[in-house]
Order: C-alpha cells, then structure tokens, then sequence
C-alpha cells in the first residue's frame, strides 16, 4: 500500500532527487579532483533494486587525456542507505574497470555509493524497494519480568538513557531499565509517583521529561531519580491524558495530549505553556507522537482516532483519520501546517528520523471493529511516498527509538502496547528491526 500526500513541493523535490540519481547512475563525475584523474561508471546501474539485492557497479578511471589507466586503487563508500560495498577497496585492470558488488540497504529508501581514488569522486543512486514487510523479533522478556514483578499493564514508550547504556521503558507506575542484553530492572524514583507514563524524553541536562496519562500530568525526573510535576495545564484548560514528549533544538519540551486536541509547547525557564497547536478532533484526529527533522525547525507528527480511546462521542470510533502532519516551528512557536498523508488509519503513534533524513513513523488500522494491522512505515528524505517497513498482527507497535552504539546503531527499537481485548495483556515489552542505518541524534 501506497500513500500519496498532498504536497507539491516534496513531490517537486523527490523528482530532483530522482533525475540526480538516474543521471548518476548513468556515470556523472562530481571531477577530478585536481589530479586529473576522472572517474564514472562503466556498468548498467537500475534505478530501483530490491532491499537485501546485490547490484554489479563497474568504475572506470581515465587520466586528463581520457586515456584507460590500470593499476588505480578505488575507494567504494556507502553513503546513503546502509547497505554494503565488496571490495572497500578495488583495482582498476588493464581495461581502466574497478568492479564491486553493491549490496542494497534493508528499507526502502534512497542508496548510494561513492567511488574515490586520488581525490575524483564519482556517486551512483537507486532507490530501494520492499516487497515483503519485515517483523520485528523480540529483545529481552519484558512480560516474564513484569509479571514476576506482579506489575499489570501496558508498555508504552521508550527512550535510551544520556549515555546509551540503558534502554528505559514506561509501565504503569514505574520505569523499567534494559541492558543490552535484555536484562530488565526498576529505575528507583522518589517523590511524586508515576501512574501511567506514556512518552519519555531526554533534555541535555540529563532530566528525564514524562507525559503521564494518569496523572494528567508532565513530570519531569531529574537524574537522580526525583520527579516532580512540571505541567498541568495548557494556560486555560486542564490536561487530559498527555501522551508523548520530546525536547526540541532549543530546549522547550513539546507535549502531546489527544484527547484534548492539542501539541503544547512548555518553557522549562518559565515553567508554563508557551504556545498551542490545536487539532479538529473529528476531521485530524488528536495529536500523539512526533519528532523533529535534522534542520530542528520542523516538526512531523501522526494524529490518532480519539473516539475509542478519549471517549469522544462525536468522532466515529472507525474513521481511519490517522494522519502525518509537518509543522513549522520557531522562536514564536507553531507555524504552517502542512498535510503529508491522510485518512488512511485509525490510529497513528511513534515517530523517529534516522541520521540521513528518513522518517519512520507508526499506523494502526483495523476491520470489522479489530486490529487490522500495526505497520512501521518510511518517508525517504526528500519523498512524496510512504513506504512500508514492518508489519505485525496480534500486537500493536507503540513508539520508536534508534538504537545506541551499546544497543546497535543501525537497529530500530519498538515498545509494544497492549490493548486487551483486541491483544492479550502478554503482548508486552520492546522488539527490534535492523535497518542498518543509525539514528538522527535526538539532541544535536
């Protein structure tokens, strides 16, 4: 399944994109480098391949004359998209050719390689496709523990501690640490208690941000484990079930609350709600996860169907308004709003960039008033399309977060969320996908 957003300008950009690459492919030369040595390519190159495929790249090297020259050592790097180049390093032969075998990444986002031998530098793009979602497999038994422990409840979110040894995991009235092993324990914490954190986010003072649906609250937990409450209002109305928080370029902490329709900046400094994005809770769905792009001034957030989950009587319970938003933000606060894709799910929820600019973001639909499916899906950077990644049944996929060097950079972790009766109370805990591509950092 394919969706086409609305925006002309991605589209106008994904095109530029695409002729670059087809150019590429067809052996353009970013020069010699001042050595008068040119490189291109020699081979065929497609402009799209299968994820996991392994595509022949043949590189030529010319002297300033254009004369073949034998004997080049050839450099093969992996610029976009994870994959892998065989040989790192190749020879040209008599006939001036240096061959590799470009294996492609696992997602279906934009790959290329760079070729480089006495400071010429020549690229070759494709775009790659996924046929068959992936499925995430487990990481640890997070559900053997809870229930050892004699905790109820969901997971929800989670978030790597500052320095990427632990990986917390919110459950109804505590915090849970992995280590890269799997190993689960509690996070100690004093002062006021936690009663259903949701989301969870990192500031660069080591404080740990937490929207706690059952408080009503945003608390915030410094690091040595005391939490206190940091926001119980936007400035005119009382919060209703916050649900995800992340820390922006600036240091404002941005809070998503559903049920009331509304994106809330909040000024740590200040302590109070700086600014407000509200939501049409019937036509857009109510905000839920978000996350800041590499330039830091745009913010892409999935909405979710609020009739089933808030209560709400006037939105209808299967309306498959789920949608992506872009959102400008600023000094001043939310600016243009742009819609991405739309009307294709019933909930949406976590979202990540990974460090070259693809989005990864969570959708849920459902049939006959079930569970239909839980998908992560990709926008490549500069795309007009998104594009499957994984899909699962009988669980739902909650919120995303890209692993640390300590966990594996290039794995996409996941926290399950269970929704009895529509999964069982087991179906707990955190999962991981390999993307072979590592995380935008979330604090530049």
């Amino acid at each position: 399944m394919t969706i086409e957003p609305t925006s002309a300008v991605v589209r106008g950009a994904r095109f530029v994109l695409c002729l670059v690459g087809l150019l590429c492919a067809a052996g353009c030369s970013d020069g010699d480098g001042g050595s008068g040595l040119v490189l291109s390519v020699a081979s065929d190159v497609p402009a799209t391949a299968a994820a996991g495929s392994t595509v022949p790249v043949s590189i030529t090297a010319r002297d300033a004359s254009g004369a073949l020259v034998a004997g080049v050592a050839i450099d093969a790097t992996i610029a976009l998209g994870g994959g892998t180049a065989v040989p790192a390093r190749g020879v040209t032969d008599a006939s001036g050719r240096a061959s590799f075998d470009w294996t492609i990444g696992a997602v279906p986002v934009q790959n290329e390689l760079v070729a480089t031998a006495d400071g010429a530098r020549v690229a070759v793009s494709l775009d790659a496709t996924l046929a068959v979602p992936y499925e995430p497999v487990a990481f640890g038994d997070v559900n053997a523990f809870l229930t050892a422990q004699g905790l109820a409840g969901s997971t929800e979110d989670l978030e790597f501690t500052p320095d990427g040894e632990h990986l917390l995991l919110a459950v109804p009235g505590a915090l849970l640490s992995l280590d890269p092993a799997g190993d689960a324990s509690i996070v100690p914490t004093t002062g006021e208690p936690l009663v259903n954190p949701l989301g969870l986010a990192f500031d660069r003072d080591g404080n740990l941000w937490i929207a706690d649906s059952g408080a009503n609250a945003l608390l915030k937990m410094s690091p040595s484990g005391e939490i206190v409450k940091a926001l119980t209002s936007d400035g005119t109305q009382d919060l209703v079930g916050p649900n995800y928080v992340a820390v922006g370029p600036d240091g404002h902490v941005f809070l998503s609350d559903p049920c009331i329709g509304e994106l809330i900046r909040f000024d740590p400094a200040r302590g109070v709600a700086d600014a407000v994005l509200a939501f049409d809770l019937p036509t857009q769905g109510g905000p839920n996860g978000f996350a800041f792009d590499p330039s830091g001034k745009r913010l892409w957030l999935a909405t979710e169907n609020t009739g089933l989950l808030c209560g709400h009587s006037f939105v209808g319970i299967t309306d498959p308004i789920a949608t992506l938003f872009a959102i400008d933000v600023d000094a001043a606060g939310f600016g243009a709003v742009e819609t991405v894709a739309a009307d294709f799910a019933l909930f949406g929820d976590g979202a990540a960039f990974d460090a070259e600019g693809n989005l990864y973001v969570i959708f849920d639909t459902q049939k006959d008033f079930m569970l239909e499916e839980s998908a992560i899906w990709v926008l490549p950077a500069g795309a007009a399309q998104l594009e499957r990644v994984a899909s699962v049944r009988g669980r739902v996929l909650a919120n995303l977060a890209f692993g640390t060097p300590a966990f594996g950079s290039g794995e996409l972790y996941v926290a399950l969320l269970a929704v009895p009766p529509f999964t069982p109370p087991s179906a707990r805990g955190a999962e991981r996908l390999t993307v072979g591509i590592a995380g935008l950092p979330l604090l530049p």
